[in-house]
């Protein structure tokens, strides 16, 4: 009897806490805004959500806490950060607020919805050293068709074709964005070089990286976080780890998430 009692309890607990996270959801997605808890506690970003996929993907840190953490470790005064797929700005916020105002962060978002919530949530935080830009980085400079899943707060989309045949046609939206070349770009707006990289472009890092070869090479750049997706790219993923090594870095897989991993490229 005891034993069945202990559960039954465990079970009524568990329920109470399911009601409890779902009146909390409920309660934020009423307000509008969310607050990021990070590892720091003196980096809590706010966000703006506007549905519970949003609500939940702020909340889990979208399942990347420890890359997160990770990318944030490496972080110093004055330093200057590339944020590469920045969408709302997961990672460009708790980065701008790290820095404290003595560096800066350059956010790079090709999708309009996503740089204008991007834009949104900097102005939420009064957070002034980024730079945001409305484009990709890619291999050469030129108008793409991207992909994106049109499910409000998915945060999903890509300009390889392998992306657009695993999503399927009835929440596939088209639109079109401007890329280009990373080097060219970074020296006609006389973008100040970095000294970290983070790279989230479901499926074209080899073009990003391609692109931004002169950047990732030169001495100031000293950590490079990049997202891996092989089932969208078209070249065999390890071609990243061939690049990076080539130019000096220490390359490491550090976290996997399902077909996807990160890896962390470090110089010293």
């Amino acid at each position: 009897m005891k034993m069945k009692s202990k559960k039954a309890l465990e079970v009524g607990v568990g329920k109470i806490k399911n009601c409890m996270g779902l009146l909390l959801r409920r309660y934020h997605l009423r307000k509008g805004v969310i607050k990021l808890k990070l590892h720091e506690s003196k980096i809590s970003p706010k966000y703006y959500v506007r549905s519970y996929l949003e609500l939940e993907k702020i909340l889990t840190k979208d399942n990347e806490e420890n890359v997160l953490k990770i990318f944030l470790d490496k972080i110093k005064p004055k330093d200057i950060i590339y944020d590469i797929g920045a969408n709302i700005g997961l990672y460009t916020l708790p980065a701008a607020l790290k820095l404290r105002g003595t560096g800066r962060v350059v956010a790079f978002e090709p999708v309009p919805m996503w740089f204008n919530r991007l834009k949104d949530n900097l102005s939420l935080n009064s957070i002034q050293n980024v730079d945001v830009y409305n484009v990709g980085l890619y291999i050469r400079t030129e108008k793409k068709v991207m992909y994106i899943k049109n499910i409000q707060g998915s945060g999903m989309g890509s300009i390889v074709t392998n992306y657009r045949n695993e999503v399927p046609e009835e929440i596939l939206e088209k639109i079109e964005v401007q890329l280009v070349k990373g080097d060219d770009f970074i020296s006609e707006n006389k973008i100040p070089l970095p000294n970290i990289i983070k790279i989230d472009v479901e499926g074209a890092e080899l073009d990003v990286i391609r692109g931004l070869k002169n950047t990732i090479a030169h001495s100031d750049c000293r950590f490079i976080l990049c997202e891996v997706h092989p089932k969208y790219m078209t070249e065999s993923p390890t071609k990243v780890n061939i690049i990076l090594e080539k130019m000096g870095y220490r390359v490491e897989k550090i976290e996997e998430r399902g077909p996807e991993y990160f890896i962390s490229a470090s110089r010293y």
